[in-house]
């Protein structure tokens, strides 16, 4: 529940939300799926919009911050990985890497993140390229309580970023992604920001979040063009009693990852096993196309009072397909 000193005018809020209805999003192109970062919401499938409670809210909720303790702080790294990263660089190879750092207050929330997309694209009839987006952003998060429950969120990202390509040759996508992240390549940058709203009931709670309204894109030299979607989720989360949290998000919008299109429904849970472990599960799968499914699970350990470390691992329908990341998390 949100403090009086908290409760600004309800303008701004009012104002905030507003904002947020006309910009929901249809139909968006896209290069950057949700499930981005935070080992906890990583490790429950992505299931998060409406349990962010920790400094990672600024990313999946802004208006969750509220939810957790006063000050919180998140450090992570993440990497996901579609097809086959030893064999040859062939088309739909993909690869992620991902670092992000959070620090959360009741009232504000600041953020940096480094992220790199690089994915293998064919190029003509008999070859191919590798195509990377890399992207720096330092976030602000502003909380605003419209009434007692309900809180608006939004954090506004400047993001600074740039697309480099290459020719691979003979070698493997591993080799041809290392090599990539290698080159240098003129950059830009912009402003973007994200909208969330938290509905708490106590045992219940309710959780919208708008990413990338301004949906901004990056383009390298030869026109190959990787955009950030406006997405919309919706989630719902239950703490039927103290330690058990269960959760389900499903996307408001379709988005359009370089011709898959995506638009998910994710269900995860957490349990306090101990007072310095919790454990996390969940999966997520597709509304359009082949409806493959992914499957999560994450713990933490405590390894101090108030600071975690966090860990996750994801499996898709292919054992190429797989994503992993740690973390430090505290929160007092």
């Amino acid at each position: 529940m949100s403090e009086p000193w908290l409760r600004p005018r309800r303008t701004g809020a009012a104002a905030l939300l507003t904002a947020g209805l006309v910009l929901l999003p249809g139909m968006a192109a896209a290069q950057a799926p949700f499930e981005l970062v935070g080992e906890r919401a990583l490790g429950m499938a992505g299931a998060f919009v409406a349990v962010a409670d920790d400094a990672t809210a600024v990313y999946w909720n802004p208006a969750g911050l509220v939810s957790g303790q006063p000050l919180g702080m998140t450090v992570g790294w993440a990497r996901s990985e579609s097809g086959n990263q030893e064999g040859p660089a062939v088309p739909g190879v993909v690869r992620g890497d991902r670092r992000f750092t959070s620090l959360g207050t009741w009232p504000l929330g600041v953020s940096y993140g480094a992220f790199s997309t690089s994915r293998v694209d064919a190029d003509g009839a008999s070859s191919v390229q590798v195509h990377t987006l890399r992207t720096r952003q330092l976030g602000a998060t502003v909380l605003q309580t419209i009434v007692d429950g309900l809180v608006a969120g939004a954090t506004v990202n400047y993001l600074r970023g740039s697309v480099v390509s290459s020719t691979p040759g003979d070698v493997s996508a591993d080799d041809a992604f290392d090599a990539a992240g290698d080159l240098d390549a003129d950059s830009h940058g912009t402003m973007d920001i994200d909208l969330g709203l938290m509905a708490d009931f106590q045992q219940v709670r309710i959780g919208f979040t708008w990413k990338n309204l301004r949906s901004v894109s990056f383009t390298s030299d030869d026109d190959v063009v990787f955009e950030l979607p406006r997405q919309a989720r919706l989630g719902v989360a239950v703490l039927p009693t103290d330690g058990v949290t269960l959760a389900m998000d499903i996307d408001l919008n379709t988005v359009d990852l370089r011709g898959d299109l995506r638009r998910l429904v994710a269900l995860g849970g957490e349990i306090r096993l101990a007072s310095a472990v919790t454990a996390r599960s969940g999966v997520r799968w597709n509304l359009e196309g082949d409806r493959r499914a992914v499957g999560a699970a994450g713990l933490s350990v405590a390894i101090r009072p108030s600071i975690w470390l966090d860990g996750h691992y994801t499996q898709g329908w292919s054992a190429e397909d797989r994503g992993f990341g740690v973390a430090m998390r505290a929160a007092f």
